[in-house]
């Protein structure tokens, strides 16, 4: 699945209702994805991988920002 051009997946976990997100954040050089853990529902998972998208776009339009500013 894809947000907002970030590629990410949602796998079943060992346990019922348990979930592996797997997030492929561009800038990481190895191509691996980051992985997180979580308990619920596949729709609360899917929402939880969005939100960790949105923060980490937020955390990049920030950075930038700063480095822009500095110079």
């Amino acid at each position: 699945m894809t947000h907002e051009g970030i590629e990410y997946v949602i796998r079943v976990g060992i346990g019922r209702n348990e979930w592996a997100l797997l997030i492929y954040y561009p800038d990481k050089a190895d191509g691996k994805p980051v992985v997180a853990k979580f308990t619920g529902t596949r729709e609360a998972a899917n929402a939880v991988a969005r939100r960790k998208i949105d923060n980490w776009l937020k955390e990049q339009k920030r950075k930038a920002r700063s480095a822009s500013s500095s110079t």
